[in-house]
């Protein structure tokens, strides 16, 4: 046969072949998918497997002191070295969670309103130290760490509570430790196998993006035996992606001390020891604010749960009120935990406000989420509230000369140590330059606080006795110890009792038991 007829013939034959091919291809298609092939390479569809944690919220990345800090390096908490005071500022720290974030721009914009209407010399500055789903006690990690670092304050001001009776319990309710930082199990990353397994996924990821490319763009996309087989390759490595995301799932269950931490709390007290963790990190706040030469206001923010604290509108009821949601629950059960503490901060020395009532006279739309979120006239609202508060300590740091170095500005305004008065069974001491003493005793139990304690105080101008006092002497401010607010702590008991506002020339104090007499006494001479 001449060469040309045998090209021609081999090539019809060669040609027919792959027809015959495209045809089976087609039918193939068509069996195994119950449509025609129509070129473009049609990408397999994956189902989901749920097997990497859902996504935090996206602002928040894990920190090293504080658990978890926003992800804008341009935040306060990100800017190195930290803010230092300026004779011309008044430097404020705002402390707290999503709600404190969005106050800040309205409580700087009061805050300028208020300085230039008291015509104060110095400027107010708000260093925004809050981000969404922080909790206590992040607050007080933060500024210690703030403060080691060489940062420095004129005022801290820390607005919270709803995090930390909510956020304590949904870690809980996720094996998370409760006082860990929200979303601490997904903030933790991945590790060991673990690691593995998530590369071994991305790669494959990667292959199968590459496929469905090819499918889309190569010059063969118009062949069924081509897309059949592209395909096949595709479904290929998507059915490995759902084997590798099952065995992630599988080895991101075993529990990990870092990543939940410690277990057991028992869930009945887990919103009381949530209140009892925020008093003490507010007390700790407030030490830390004084040793630093700043002052502290925290405020308890408000909430559209707790009862009878504003008149709901229509709007605020459908879209921000949700009667059988977890919110209002945790509210209800966990708010008035957080308000049983409302005298025994103020009496250590914290300027502590509640500010749950501040809508009570306001019908308007305020919320505007089931959450506790407001509207810009909530938030100018709140922002009023808590400068009128803060009003004592802004006149007095806002009208600070601008020529006064600021070394002393805060020697000023850092306490005096506590002066121990009275050395006996208990110790007695006046708490720096405050007008409270402060009773203690070591490896102490409950039938050493069960005799009442006397408290005699003589004053400089016996016209500042009660007139029914004058013929005794002395102001007689007897108290039972647990009526006025001690505490076992430590192995310690201790207990604050305010001082009148007179000048007093002689303190004596201690116990007597009802027929024993004295237990025990001691006495003290102030000095002119």
């Amino acid at each position: 046969m001449p060469f040309r007829k045998k090209v021609f013939y081999y090539g019809l034959l060669l040609l027919l072949t792959l027809l015959a091919l495209e045809g089976m291809a087609r039918a193939a298609y068509y069996a195994a998918y119950g449509d025609w092939y129509g070129g473009g390479g049609r990408a397999a569809v994956i189902p989901a497997a749920a097997a990497i944690p859902a996504a935090v919220p996206r602002q928040t990345f894990r920190h090293p002191f504080y658990g978890g800090t926003e992800g804008e390096l341009r935040h306060a908490l990100n800017a190195m070295p930290p803010r230092l005071r300026r004779e011309d500022t008044v430097l404020i720290g705002l402390l707290g969670g999503s709600v404190a974030t969005e106050v800040q721009p309205f409580l700087e914009q009061s805050l300028r309103r208020w300085f230039a209407a008291n015509d104060l010399p110095r400027e107010p500055a708000v260093v925004n130290l809050a981000f969404w789903s922080v909790k206590q006690p992040q607050q007080t990690m933060m500024i210690a760490n703030t403060l080691l670092l060489g940062g420095e304050f004129d005022l801290l001001v820390n607005l919270d509570g709803f995090n930390e009776i909510s956020g304590s319990l949904g870690n809980s309710q996720t094996g998370v430790f409760p006082f860990f930082p929200l979303w601490w199990d997904q903030l933790g990353g991945l590790a060991g196998e673990q690691v593995l397994l998530a590369g071994r996924i991305g790669v494959l990821r990667r292959e199968q993006g590459r496929l469905a490319a090819v499918g889309e763009t190569s010059p063969l996309r118009r062949s069924a035996l081509f897309g059949l087989a592209n395909r096949y390759r595709q479904e290929k490595v998507a059915a490995e992606i759902i084997q590798r995301n099952r065995e992630l799932a599988a080895a991101d269950s075993v529990y990990s001390l870092a990543k939940y931490g410690a277990r057991g709390w028992p869930a009945a007290e887990l919103l009381p020891a949530a209140a009892r963790l925020w008093y003490r990190s507010s007390l700790a706040l407030a030490r830390l604010a004084e040793l630093s030469g700043a002052e502290y206001y925290h405020f308890l923010q408000p909430n559209q749960y707790v009862p009878n604290a504003k008149p709901l509108s229509a709007a605020e009821r459908e879209r921000a009120y949700a009667p059988g949601s977890g919110f209002k629950t945790v509210v209800e059960q966990g708010y008035p935990l957080l308000r049983a503490f409302n005298r025994d901060l103020p009496r250590p020395g914290v300027n502590y406000f509640d500010l749950t009532g501040i809508f009570v006279d306001h019908p308007e739309t305020l919320y505007i989420d089931r959450c506790c979120h407001l509207n810009d006239r909530g938030n100018e609202l709140l922002a009023a509230a808590m400068v009128k508060r803060m009003a004592p300590a802004l006149l007095r740091l806002g009208g600070e000369s601008r020529d006064k170095p600021v070394s002393a500005l805060a020697a000023a305004r850092r306490p005096a140590a506590d002066v121990l008065l009275v050395d006996g069974v208990f110790q007695v001491y006046r708490q720096g330059d405050s007008n409270y003493l402060r009773y203690v005793r070591a490896n102490c139990a409950a039938a050493d606080v069960a005799a009442r304690f006397f408290l005699h105080l003589t004053p400089r101008d016996e016209a500042d006795l009660p007139a029914y006092r004058r013929e005794q002497g002395f102001d007689n401010r007897d108290f039972a110890f647990a009526a006025a607010g001690g505490r076992f702590w430590q192995g310690e008991c201790r207990v604050e009792i305010p001082l009148p506002d007179y000048p007093i020339a002689y303190l004596r104090t201690g116990q007597y038991a009802a027929g024993a007499g004295e237990v025990w006494a001691g006495g003290f001479a102030f000095g002119e």
